[in-house]
């Protein structure tokens, strides 16, 4: 889990008035829960990872109703729960109020994408699952290959209009869900998470996305945006 800027006090209290007032209701153990996490964050690293059995000692739940809370809390989205090894402690981010409302967007958007475009499926087989089916390229079909690409090299350049349509008949085959997919690996091999990602505006993830569909970005000019925006923000 990489470092992210902790809540302030005045987020943490828009966060426990949002899941006061959510319907239907956190249960009681859930929310006690959400409200120690809240508090046992670390003012400095945003780290929050208390032990289920500590948090059972405190909220006066038993750890059988801690370890339920945890699971309804990540499944509701009010916090992501990570784990680096298998018998280490949870490690928790606790969305904010602004963070939950840029997470609903997206959702929004991917299922909206979804039914727009019946074809290439984020659930469809990858492509290498069929590698072994594949014939094997014959020399011919190779040699063929390399002079249509050194036939293609010699033809005069087009028009920038002309490449962004061309580009973009084939960019918006990646639904947003996909290439929230692609971005977060990007992000999460760079450092930053997947909460690193949450912190940009919705707005920004939006315009890019939209640019890319349309052929004025490719992915990687498009990652490079968000990256970009990133590090200016957390610098």
């Amino acid at each position: 889990m990489s470092k992210r800027t902790p809540l302030d006090l005045k987020q943490k209290w828009f966060v426990a008035q949002h899941w006061a007032q959510m319907d239907p209701p956190l249960t009681r153990a859930s929310y006690a829960v959400l409200m120690r996490l809240l508090d046992r964050q670390n003012t400095k690293s945003g780290r929050c990872d208390p032990s289920a059995i500590g948090l059972a000692e405190e909220t006066g739940f038993t750890e059988r109703s801690v370890r339920s809370a945890f699971k309804e809390l990540e499944e509701r989205g009010a916090v992501k729960r990570y784990r680096a090894a298998k018998r280490s402690r949870n490690q928790f981010l606790i969305h904010s109020v602004e963070e939950l409302g840029q997470i609903a967007r997206l959702s929004e958007l991917k299922s909206r994408s979804g039914r727009s475009s019946s074809m290439n499926s984020t659930s469809a087989q990858p492509a290498a699952l069929f590698r072994s089916a594949l014939k094997r390229s014959s020399p011919e079909t190779i040699k063929e290959t390399i002079k249509k690409k050194r036939s293609s090299e010699r033809e005069t350049v087009p028009n920038s209009r002309s490449l962004s349509e061309k580009h973009g008949a084939s960019k918006t085959e990646m639904d947003l869900g996909e290439f929230e997919k692609r971005v977060v690996k990007v992000f999460e091999r760079e450092g930053y998470g997947y909460e690193g990602l949450l912190s940009l505006p919705a707005t920004e993830i939006e315009v890019i996305y939209g640019e890319m569909t349309k052929g004025v970005l490719s992915f990687s000019n498009a990652v490079g945006r968000l990256l970009k925006k990133y590090r200016s923000e957390v610098s």
